[in-house]
């Protein structure tokens, strides 16, 4: 077959595809009833984790990923939001508002809490990740000497390579310009309950105090990591010169307030 032929073939195949994908979308909109959708739209090490297994337990929800892979979490993958319009899910990834994104959440109804956190205590936490846990993340990967390297040069590599996303994550959802539930990782330590509540009224879902409270005694005895976050260690940890790199960060974006990442913004 010649090469001509081929490409043919393969974007007869791509059209097929798709026309598969809306006609079972279709399907599902003419048979089925539509299910509710608990999206959180999450900065990496912000307790997104541990929202999601408390929600699941108050709701009955359960948990469905709506992206295509956990390394490309940045992005929603449409065969599995039709997967999911009739069931009631809970999902969290790591996305920014793109205009894919946003018209994806337009069609299928997604109204997404953004949850953030401190960004020198997300700077040190992050980097705690890449030592121990995973040298992969949908941010970076670091290469196969980043332990050899001492603390402060690891932290240097989160600072430069990571914490732009986390302020171009604010900026854009800040722009998106859409009525959007912002959360930060330090209300679900301070207040835990009240932050649910809130999650659960937006999406107007029911639930008692007994209830929430029994949830989020239980997420915490699995073993959750939100414990092990505590506020703060960034700011003890980092140098007045990492802190000034993080800030400066913020002058791209001269009418965005950064107090969700506990920046003033740079002067």
């Amino acid at each position: 077959m010649s090469r001509g032929a081929t490409q043919r073939l393969e974007r007869g195949l791509k059209t097929t595809s798709r026309r598969g994908l809306r006609l079972n979308l279709r399907l599902k909109k003419l048979f089925g009833k539509r299910g509710k959708t608990v999206f959180i739209s999450a900065l990496p090490k912000s307790g997104s984790t541990f929202l999601v297994k408390v929600l699941g337990q108050v709701t009955g929800y359960q948990t469905f990923f709506l992206g295509y892979h956990q390394l490309n979490e940045q992005d929603l993958y449409l065969p599995n939001l039709i997967d999911a319009w009739s069931m009631n899910v809970i999902s969290h990834q790591h996305t920014r508002p793109s205009a894919p994104n946003l018209d994806l959440m337009r069609q299928f109804a997604i109204r997404p809490v953004i949850l953030t956190r401190n960004a020198y205590d997300a700077t040190v936490s992050l980097t705690d990740h890449l030592e121990r846990e995973s040298p992969e993340t949908p941010l970076l990967n670091v290469p196969d000497d980043f332990m050899a390297r001492e603390r402060t040069a690891r932290l240097d590599m989160v600072i430069d390579l990571a914490l732009p996303w986390y302020i171009r994550f604010v900026a854009d959802w800040a722009d998106a310009g859409h009525d959007y539930l912002w959360l930060r990782y330090e209300e679900l330590i301070d207040g835990g309950a009240d932050t649910v509540r809130r999650v659960l009224a937006m999406h107007d879902l029911p639930a008692g105090d007994d209830v929430i409270e029994t949830a989020l005694i239980q997420a915490r005895g699995e073993g959750s990591r939100l414990n092990k976050g505590v506020a703060g260690r960034g700011t003890e940890e980092l140098s007045p010169a990492q802190k000034t790199r993080i800030n400066a960060l913020t002058r791209h974006y001269p009418g965005v307030d950064f107090s969700c990442l506990g920046l003033a913004g740079a002067d």
